[in-house]
């Protein structure tokens, strides 16, 4: 049996997570995706080493970490995400004391071939704020024509901005204070344009 790549299951694994949290409205909106944050270039040994990296960090949070990784407490508080910049370098964003985390990340990676950068919110807020959504697109009592419902496109947690990225096909004022009065009006939302996937 192949052995699956940790670093890309870990990106399959969130697309289908919040895909498929986004298709449990009842079969409302078909083709609802979520568009991962990090980015690596395959084949390269450096994004190669930022997948061992990256396994590494996990399996320091829980060895169950695969099957956890939508549950927010997994996450230490200092923890902002992590990604893989444009020259493949591995980087851990931290919410607190750069260069304390950088010492503590060090002995759990066994390396100090990364970057530490210092974000505002911790990966465990972007993920409470996916649970919100996830828990209005599974709400059963929610009419299927709900303007949230027929305009939301996907969410998803960017790490490299350090928000909930929630794409709707529709952006404007009321519907922006329909999300914050019905789901979330967390400072860690922002909206962009989306649209719905074409189902074939």
């Amino acid at each position: 049996m192949k052995k699956t790549n940790p670093f890309l299951f870990f990106i399959s694994f969130l697309i289908v997570l919040f895909a498929t949290a986004c298709n449990q409205q009842h079969k409302k909106n078909k083709g609802n995706s979520v568009s991962p944050s990090a980015t690596a270039r395959p084949g390269t040994s450096q994004s190669q080493s930022a997948e061992k990296l990256y396994e590494r960090l996990m399996s320091s949070f829980g060895d169950d970490w695969m099957e956890r990784e939508a549950d927010p407490d997994l996450y230490p508080e200092y923890y902002g995400g992590s990604f893989v910049n444009n020259t493949g370098t591995f980087v851990v964003t931290v919410t607190r004391n750069r260069e304390e985390n950088k010492r503590v990340l060090a002995d759990i990676l066994g390396t100090d071939n990364f970057n530490v950068e210092t974000v505002q919110y911790s990966y465990r807020q972007m993920m409470l704020v996916m649970d919100r959504i996830d828990a209005f697109l599974m709400n059963n009592t929610i009419a299927e024509d709900h303007p949230l419902m027929t305009r939301f496109a996907g969410a998803y947690p960017d790490v490299m901005e350090n928000r909930v990225k929630v794409l709707l096909t529709e952006i404007d004022d009321a519907t922006i204070r329909l999300f914050q009065k019905d789901i979330t009006n967390s400072p860690l939302v922002v909206f962009e344009q989306g649209e719905l996937p074409v189902v074939e």
